[in-house]
């Protein structure tokens, strides 16, 4: 008894240590080791130092000249002895402090944070795409190893049928030549295993890429769908999520076109070192200053005021036709994949009956084969269609899942 329950503790220990590889997971590890998923890292720290220019508009503008200058005339007053001369000299250190620019700069800012989140969502709809790409890899190690075990049940059944030919050799009930065919199937079969290792552990290696995890025969396998066994029923797309930030980015250019139109208040002040100065009497180098309050306003950029707010409002027109393109492709593929589901159900459930019909064929071609009433042909030809009636089974199980998981990952799948 004690030495049952140990058996039992250790095959509990041993499956307890198994990793079960869900395919919500695998997607998620394949993600994180994504390289276009370190694009967003570099997009964000160009957002950044773009923003900071943009804050620059708001510091204090320092500016310096220095020119000397030679005039071939010089101001003279008749009946004046006032000889002004013909060089010129001026050093002067200007500071413009903006104090009013119609909200341009925070505009700006606005634009810039808009803009980046865009190019980010845009390498998101990149990256969604490896969805995809992880499922095929899962859903071809399920088969696989479906296929495999398939396999190996089937030499396992000529194992146990060569053994009674043999027994059945000694009663005179069977003969060489039925031994012989049953042996060659036999290593023929041990052939196709092989070749189903190789690819499983292909498949294995190439999972390992994308994932980062060792996987290896003991390794379970989820076969739980992305987004669960429901269908989903909201369309939760990255797509349709860029479609929104590139109409907030076209109302915020529309903002920012407004402001750039708007004229700006500025407070400057010149140190200046020179001559002539203000009083172009005296002509000594000496130091002089001036200040005051200046506005500025490109008025000629109202002409083009007009065109741009109509140039973003076709922007806005092309973005609503995308949208309703993409919601238009993507609802034709959502019947065609929920038209797949019901049909590979309605499959599986055939597919059941089939098996326990193929079960009790087969079973009675053993027991004929094993006294001499059919040839071993007529055996393998039965066990065959059993095992592939079990394996088509297995097949359009896996498909289901292949299915739902898609169909989820059309609608949109963010929780990965």
């Amino acid at each position: 008894m004690k030495y049952i329950l140990l058996i039992f503790l250790s095959i509990s220990l041993i499956g307890f240590s198994q990793e079960t590889m869900r395919l919500d997971s695998c997607i998620h590890w394949a993600k994180k080791r994504y390289p276009l998923l370190k694009q967003n890292q570099f997009l964000q720290a160009n957002s950044n130092i773009n923003q900071k220019a943009i804050n620059e508009n708001w510091f204090p503008q320092l500016s310096f000249l220095a020119k000397a200058n030679y005039q071939s005339e010089v101001v003279t007053f008749p009946g004046m002895n006032l000889n002004f001369p013909h060089d010129t000299y001026l050093s002067s250190l200007s500071i413009n402090q903006s104090i009013f620019d119609g909200g341009q700069t925070n505009q700006q800012r606005k634009t810039e944070k808009l803009n980046v989140t865009v190019q980010i969502q845009q390498n998101e709809i990149e990256i969604y795409r490896i969805i995809e790409q992880v499922n095929q890899l899962f859903v071809s190690i399920l088969l696989s190893r479906e296929n495999l075990a398939i396999l190996e049940l089937y030499k396992n059944n000529l194992d146990n049928r060569f053994v009674n030919l043999q027994a059945a050799l000694k009663n005179g009930l069977s003969t060489q030549s039925s031994i012989d065919e049953l042996e060659a199937e036999l290593l023929k079969t041990e052939q196709s295993i092989l070749e189903a290792k190789d690819n499983l552990n292909a498949f294995y290696t190439n999972f390992e890429m994308y994932t980062g995890k060792k996987v290896t025969s003991s390794t379970l396998f989820d076969t739980t769908p992305v987004g669960g066994i429901t269908q989903a029923t909201v369309v939760s797309r990255p797509e349709m999520k860029l479609f929104s930030l590139q109409e907030n980015l076209l109302a915020s250019k529309y903002k920012l076109t407004t402001t750039q139109a708007m004229p700006k208040l500025y407070l400057y002040a010149d140190a200046n070192y020179g001559r002539p100065g203000p009083n172009f009497i005296n002509q000594q180098l000496r130091y002089f200053a001036n200040a005051g309050v200046m506005m500025k306003w490109n008025v000629t950029s109202l002409y083009g005021l007009s065109r741009e707010k109509n140039r973003l409002n076709v922007q806005q027109q092309l973005i609503n036709i995308q949208r309703e393109q993409f919601l238009f492709n993507l609802n034709n593929t959502l019947t065609a994949q929920t038209s797949q589901i019901n049909s590979i159900r309605e499959i599986i459930e055939k597919d059941k009956q089939i098996v326990d019909k193929r079960h009790v064929v087969t079973l009675a071609a053993a027991s004929k084969l094993e006294n001499g009433k059919i040839t071993v042909t007529d055996y393998l030809t039965q066990l065959n269609a059993e095992l592939q009636a079990k394996l088509n089974q297995k097949i359009h199980e896996i498909r289901l899942m292949n299915a739902m998981t898609m169909y989820n990952t059309t609608k949109g799948i963010t929780n990965f």
